[in-house]
């Protein structure tokens, strides 16, 4: 019997009943083998392969170092710092678009587990907004508390001041009216690849945040109580978008590595431009599923292409309607008018 077939045979069952009344009371769950031993291992492989290939290039961007976090704390309006090489103080590492990096990869984002998980939060329709590394190293310090859906503009009483949805920051200090909170607009699927410990970085969480009606402070070392959400390699904690978290401190000599797939509602723009930047050969080559998932097809009305793609779903380089003139040579005529395709100068 090969290790594959022992890995099916003796996978255990997964409760996703337990994993959701968890998720609806805490705004997070942890569910064990999800992954078999050889998958994780496989995935790992192809994780840290490209991590050292993006830092030999002088690609790779490092955050989460000590004397970072002044920085991120002085610019409580914007977002974290993006591109920080470790020369300039960065520790973990991180890498985005993993839909680029291998098919291994993107097939976790269409993973049934991951799916269910995000349908059972958003509802039928849904995106993925991003796929993400995230590799906690010895020396990087506390994260601090954000939420992922941040950008999710809080609810306000009539005439209460409030802030536009166009000056929303990552660490954005306001709340909505006591008692009022936002449905869920996003989720996270975090694979781990390796275990996740109270003392190599597991990811530090709030549990229950995702009701309350603020947002929290960005202070190191955190203001709240925080736990550690811990699991095995192969597990995978699922929490929501307004949940309070933050990367933890590894405290070990070995690399915590975790996959983040961060799924949002239709309505909403994606963390990455999978339009400009996905390889035109993963393109070719992707499912009606993961493409629906990254936007090429409609909700609604959103997401709609010219009249000669009007299809459901959108395929690149299919023919659209350019800008065109009406040609009239003879006003008396009676013969349908004529179309000629214009040019941008002519505007």
């Amino acid at each position: 019997m090969s290790a594959q077939q022992s890995d099916v045979i003796t996978r255990p069952v997964i409760d996703l009943a337990k994993a959701k009344a968890d998720y609806a009371r805490d705004g997070y769950c942890v569910i064990p083998d999800v992954l078999s031993q050889s998958e994780v291992a496989e995935v790992r492989r192809r994780v840290l392969e490209q991590a050292e290939a993006e830092k030999a290039v002088g690609w790779a961007r490092e955050d989460g170092g000590p004397s970072q976090l002044k920085k991120v704390m002085e610019d409580q309006a914007g977002a974290l710092r993006e591109n920080v090489s470790e020369i300039k103080g960065g520790v973990n590492q991180r890498m985005n678009f993993l839909l680029n990096k291998g098919r291994v990869l993107r097939d976790l984002v269409t993973h049934p587990i991951a799916l269910e998980l995000a349908e059972h939060v958003l509802g039928a329709n849904f995106l993925l907004s991003s796929f993400a590394a995230n590799i906690a190293k010895k020396g990087g310090v506390l994260e601090p508390l954000h939420r992922d859906a941040w950008w999710c503009p809080m609810p306000a009483r009539k005439g209460d001041a409030y802030v536009k949805v166009g000056d929303r920051g990552r660490y954005t200090l306001d709340a909505a009216p006591q008692g009022v909170i936002m449905p869920p607009c996003s989720c996270n699927v975090v694979w781990m690849l390796t275990d996740f410990t109270e003392e190599n970085g597991g990811t530090r969480i709030v549990p229950g945040s995702h009701l309350r009606s603020d947002n929290p402070d960005a202070s190191v070392p955190h203001k709240v109580p925080t736990i550690a959400a811990t699991g095995k390699a192969g597990s995978v904690v699922f929490f929501d978008g307004s949940l309070w978290h933050g990367t933890g401190q590894n405290l070990t000599d070995e690399p915590r590595i975790g996959l983040l797939a961060y799924y949002c509602g239709p309505q909403f723009r994606q963390n990455e431009n999978f339009f400009v930047g996905l390889d035109p050969a993963v393109f070719e080559a992707a499912s009606d599923r993961l493409l629906d998932l990254l936007g090429f097809s409609t909700w609604i009305y959103l997401g709609q292409g010219d009249a000669l793609s009007s299809r459901k779903r959108l395929r690149a380089r299919e023919p659209w309607i350019p800008e065109m003139r009406r040609n009239v040579r003879d006003s008396a005529s009676s013969r349908s008018p004529t179309f000629a395709a214009g040019n941008a100068s002519d505007s």
